[in-house]
C-alpha cells in the first residue's frame, strides 16, 4: 500500500497506528534504488509507505528535518520513533518495525496501585 503526501502526515498517527515515511529526490540514484526495499518492508509489515519528493514538497521535508536524501522514518503513533539516512540500514530499520509493531500489538495490561502491593501479602 503507497500513500502520497495530501497534507495529513501529521494525522497519520490516528489513521495508522506504524508507518514508513521515505523522503526522496528524483535525481538521486540511491533514492531509485533504496525506494523498493524501503516498500518491501511496508508490505511485509503491512504498514503505510507513504513517498515524500522533497524538490516538490520543501515545507514537508523541513518540518521533518530533512537535510539529505533518501530518509526512512518509522512513525508509530503519530511520532517518530526511528531515522535512517543516506546509508539506510535495513535489517537494522526491519528490527525497529518489528519492535514497535510487537509493541503496538501487544495489549498492556494496566496494574492497579494497590496491585502493586500484593507481594507483601502475609498470605502468601
Amino acid at each position: 500500500m503507497e500513500l502520497n503526501n495530501d497534507g495529513k502526515i501529521k494525522a497519520i498517527g490516528k489513521e495508522h497506528p506504524l508507518a514508513l515515511v521515505y523522503f526522496s529526490q528524483p535525481n538521486c540514484s540511491i533514492c531509485v534504488a533504496d525506494k523498493p526495499r524501503a516498500r518491501q518492508l511496508a508490505e511485509k509489515y503491512n504498514v503505510p509507505f507513504l513517498t515524500i519528493d522533497t524538490v516538490e514538497e520543501p515545507a514537508t521535508a523541513a518540518y521533518f528535518s530533512v537535510m539529505t536524501v533518501p530518509v526512512v522514518l518509522v512513525i508509530a503513533n503519530g511520532k517518530e520513533v526511528h531515522r535512517e539516512a543516506r546509508i539506510i540500514d535495513f535489517r537494522r530499520l526491519e528490527k525497529q518495525l518489528e519492535r514497535y509493531r510487537t509493541a503496538l500489538t501487544v495489549e498492556s495490561k494496566r496494574m492497579s496501585y494497590a496491585s502493586l502491593f500484593d507481594q507483601l501479602d502475609p498470605k502468601q
